[in-house]
């Protein structure tokens, strides 16, 4: 496992080993306490790890030359309505 470098991935980390320890002195079984511990472990990937459809969307081109021509045309209109 790669070591936490920042401050609050290590509070993080402490937070979530006191709430495993106060579950079990709950009497929460070990089991219960594995799948919540899994659990948080897929909520917090889900949120890391972009999906492909996040890819996708993040590799769409953007083509600067049409949206300057928008905002030319937009000006321009803008500039007819006022005169």
């Amino acid at each position: 496992m790669a070591e936490p470098k920042s401050s609050a991935t290590i509070r993080a980390l402490a937070d979530l080993a006191e709430l495993s320890a106060m579950q079990l002195e709950e009497g929460r079984s070990v089991e219960d306490v594995i799948e919540i511990l899994r659990n948080a472990v897929k909520t917090v990937r889900s949120v890391l790890e972009p999906t492909d459809d996040q890819l996708v969307a993040d590799l769409t081109p953007v083509i600067i030359g049409a949206e300057e021509e928008q905002v030319e045309a937009e000006n321009t209109s803008v500039q007819n309505i006022s005169a």
